[in-house]
């Protein structure tokens, strides 16, 4: 009877490595597999990126050879400098964005790699909500220096100092009506997914969604190492 219960002992222990074994390895494969479509999916967003950062660089270096162009005529350099900045902000913002996406670890802890993706996740919404809340502001200058450098056109001659006033300050009035519209109905909008995922940037829901991800990432990785110290930063947009 003894020799059974050692001998049923020894059976189950080895059982037990072997499922060990077979767990091991299916977390290994699962992992694995994540990973090939995270590398796969970051390669995508690089590429991404990456167009953005060369269009951004173009522009930039159009308006600067307009605004060189035009120093001595400030109705034609303000609002030029005006589209210089933002785009200069845009580039900085995808810079960031491609540094961390091409930096990722994946060899890294699973929640580690979950915090960085969601850090390069909100810095993309945030760059997104700004320039679509920026967007109604910028057609004026965008209009002025479009005519000026396409076409030759003095937009203020030909359309008339209070018809560009009037459109800048019917984009002043825009931005918050687009917002207050894209807060109350983006959930409605499921018959178009890019739209309502649009609608969702510029009412900052997505931003909020992606910060409660951080904060829930965060909290896992301080009880897996059994410590309390405070919930890293999340990285500036």
């Amino acid at each position: 009877m003894t020799m059974e219960l050692d001998e049923l002992r020894q059976h189950w222990a080895a059982y037990d490595r072997r499922l060990d074994e077979v767990l091991r390895l299916n977390r290994q494969l699962l992992r694995s597999t994540n990973l090939g479509r995270i590398r796969s999916a970051m390669q995508r967003l690089r590429a991404v990126l990456g167009f953005e950062l060369v269009l951004d660089l173009i522009l930039v270096v159009a308006l600067g050879a307009f605004m060189a162009a035009h120093l001595s005529e400030p109705r034609f350099l303000i609002p030029a400098i005006v589209l210089n900045l933002v785009v200069l902000g845009t580039l900085v913002a995808t810079l960031q964005q491609w540094v961390r996406a091409s930096a990722l670890d994946y060899d890294a802890p699973v929640a580690t790699i979950q915090h960085r993706l969601e850090a390069v996740r909100v810095s993309r919404i945030r760059s997104t909500q700004w320039l679509l809340l920026l967007a109604p502001l910028l057609w004026t200058p965008l209009l002025i220096v479009a005519l000026r450098a396409g076409l030759g056109v003095d937009a203020y001659a030909l359309l008339g100092v209070r018809y560009l006033i009037a459109n800048l300050l019917f984009g002043l009035a825009f931005v918050p009506v687009m917002w207050w519209a894209c807060r109350r109905f983006a959930d409605r909008l499921d018959r178009a997914p890019w739209v309502q995922r649009l609608a969702r940037d510029v009412a900052g829901r997505n931003l909020t969604a992606a910060l409660d991800q951080l904060a829930s990432i965060a909290a896992f990785e301080r009880e897996e190492d059994g410590s309390d110290r405070p919930a890293p930063p999340v990285p500036p947009a």
